[in-house]
């Protein structure tokens, strides 16, 4: 499962119950799918951003994350 501990989360956002409830565990491969279209990926998020759509992108903010 998702880690929605308090040490995790942004203080003062409102996380949607999609996000909340999405029981995704999260690792190299869940983060690639769903920087692809966050909104196909967790449905009913309010995420804004729409994706990444090139592979090398998404590997790339990945790399930059660890």
């Amino acid at each position: 499962m998702v880690d929605f501990s308090p040490r995790l989360l942004c203080a003062g956002y409102s996380y949607t119950k999609a996000n909340m409830e999405s029981g995704v565990t999260w690792n190299d491969q869940t983060l690639f799918d769903y920087l692809e279209n966050p909104k196909k990926y967790i449905k009913g998020t309010k995420m804004a951003f729409p994706g990444f759509k090139k592979e090398d992108d998404r590997r790339n903010v990945i790399e930059y994350l660890k």
